[in-house]
């Protein structure tokens, strides 16, 4: 009966991943506004992927949203200019849901559906910029860790979260901070339990 039950929510969670996704298309329409556009003249600008990490000295330069928009063309639709985020937004939306499920399914639906529909959500999952990314590796990293702390991760997730952060702050910076409160997580729980 139980496995029953779980089948029908992660249906639910599709749904609700489905909803996101809608969202997040809808709020893509429409031209880049002034930071996506001067995202993507940087990203012309720079001439080469090494370009991007060596020729854009800007906060404005979200590394993976540079490549992004080199790899889709400086005339690109604002849509596919933008789907980099939109699919990591979408993606988040399913990671926020196995994280709140770890504790209770009906904690997961509830993460999913506030992440699929907040509007700060839909706004970063639709725009050119290296946030959404930024939040799923965050997103992952806390499964990870999570996982770690209840011991039910087979072996060390150290190298799994290397490349979560790594990925994280080349999408956004801003990502060290994900990085120091999880960082004091670990301490903290591993404190309290010896």
């Amino acid at each position: 009966m139980g496995g029953v039950i779980e089948r029908r929510c992660w249906w639910i969670v599709a749904a609700i991943a489905a909803l996101g996704f809608a969202l997040r298309i809808w709020a893509a329409q429409g031209g880049l506004w002034l930071d996506e556009a001067w995202s993507a003249v940087m990203a012309r600008d720079a001439g080469t992927l090494l370009g991007v990490f060596l020729n854009i000295n800007h906060d404005n330069n979200h590394h993976l949203n540079s490549l992004w928009m080199q790899f889709v063309g400086f005339d690109a639709a604002p849509p596919l200019a933008r789907a980099l985020s939109i699919v990591t937004g979408t993606a988040a939306v399913l990671i926020a849901a196995l994280n709140g499920a770890r504790r209770h399914l009906a904690l997961g639906l509830i993460t999913g559906l506030l992440f699929a529909v907040s509007p700060a959500l839909v706004t970063f999952g639709s725009e050119a910029r290296g946030y959404a990314p930024m939040v799923l590796a965050l997103l992952v990293a806390i499964l990870l860790i999570d996982r770690w702390l209840a011991g039910e991760a087979e072996r060390s997730p150290a190298t799994a979260l290397a490349i979560a952060f790594f990925l994280g702050a080349f999408s956004q910076l801003t990502m060290f901070f994900g990085f120091s409160a999880l960082a004091g997580w670990v301490f903290f729980a591993l404190w309290k339990r010896d």
